[in-house]
Order: C-alpha cells, then structure tokens, then sequence
C-alpha cells in the first residue's frame, strides 16, 4: 500500500500518468469525432438529387435556337437530363431542371437536331428569363410579359383546352425577321377565349420556339408544380 502510495507521489510517475490519459482522451476524441464525420458522409452519399441545381441564363432563348445546337452540346453546358422519353413525330423529349426554370427539348432522332425548345419560368426574382418574342415586340421576362398586339396580329394559331385543373390556351406566332423566319413562337397562358384578340394583356405562363407547326410541347401544371 505504502509502495502504492509513494509511486503515485513520485513526480516521474506522475508525469507519465498525465501523459498517458492525456493522450489517451485525445485519442478518444479523435475517434469520435472521425466517427461522426465518416457518418455524416455515409448520410449525405445516401441523399439522392442534394445536387445544387444550375441557373439557367436570362437571354437563354436568344442563345440558344432550334437546329443551332445539338442536345449533346446542351448536356455539355447543363448536364445530363431529369426525363428522357420517346415522344410523337420520331422526336425524344429532354426535360432539364434548373434553379430558376425547367426547359423541354424536343429531339430530332433522324436528323440528330433540336426541334424545339420549351420554357418554364419558376418566376425567380434574382434570375428570371426572358420570354422569346419578336423583333418587333419590347423584351419582357416570364412572368411579366404578356400577349401583344404584335403576338395578336403574327397569331396563326389559336387553340382553348380544358385540364383537370381548368382551361389554357395556345397561341402560336410567326415572325417575318429574316434571320429567324423559319422559327415559330408558340405561347401558353391561362383561361378559356373565345378568340385572340381576347387574349391580350394575359401573362404568358409558357413559351416553346419551334422550327415545326405541328410541335410545341408544353409541361402541364403536374411538371410544373413547385414551392
């Protein structure tokens, strides 16, 4: 006991003792905290989609055209696509997500070409984009701009459908500026009309350019829903 006593009163022992849990509750800490940490990776390689989603560009309609690029110069820049899925007219369909947008891209398999492009803006006060509309009409972003007198009178098509969720309209443009005659601008809003010239001043929810008449695809209010 006495022998006990005098080594815990011994200095060097003492020392070596300090040292000895020292070290040990470091130890001990560091293989808690590498726990915690190897967890907490475990836990966010589980989550599925944490990616930060992209911006798309204000002006992405203006940069980017039907038959201009290639869907894989787009995964390029943006990534691979949310949706793929064979759509009508021999054409697949390309959805990408954005922060500020979702965008659709019909595909031409035959030709390996863009066909067109559809937008949804999700109305992002820091990044909106702009709406594609004519040469003649004042630029406006989605969410703001709205049927015109110029879309009125460029109107080839006019067409009300009703969705479980109520009516929308489609109303498709063509445009006479020479260098993007051969696109068409087809536009989505809301509500039932009997005819175009009713339709001036509503918001255009949607906007899908086109090298074709017959494809302007547009989300519905299911692939559009977000908080």
């Amino acid at each position: 006991m006495e022998m006990i006593k005098s080594l815990f009163e011994n200095s060097f022992f003492q020392n070596v003792l300090s040292g000895t849990i020292g070290g040990f509750v470091v130890y001990l800490v560091q293989k808690l905290s590498d726990k915690s940490a190897k967890s907490k990776e475990n836990i966010s390689n589980s989550i599925v989609g944490k990616k930060e989603l992209k911006i798309l560009s204000e002006d992405f309609l203006y940069q980017y055209e039907p038959h201009k690029i290639t869907v894989e110069k787009i995964i390029e820049e943006f990534g691979k696509p949310i949706k793929i899925f064979k759509a009508e007219n021999n054409c697949k369909s390309n959805v990408f997500e954005f922060r500020n947008a979702k965008v659709e891209i019909f595909e031409d398999l035959e030709y390996n070409s863009i066909t067109s492009i559809t937008v949804f803006s999700k109305l992002d006060k820091k990044f909106p984009v702009k709406c594609r509309v004519s040469f003649e009409d004042d630029e406006r972003i989605l969410g703001n701009a709205k049927i015109s007198d110029v879309i009125i009178k460029d109107c080839f098509f006019f067409e009300s459908y009703n969705t479980p969720l109520g009516y929308e309209t489609i109303i498709g443009c063509l445009n006479a500026y020479r260098q993007t005659k051969h696109l068409k601008y087809f536009y989505q809003i809301d509500g039932q009309f009997k005819s175009v010239e009713e339709t001036k001043g509503e918001i255009i929810k949607q906007v899908c350019v086109t090298q074709l008449e017959s494809i302007h695809p547009f989300f519905s209010y299911y692939d559009t829903f977000y908080e």
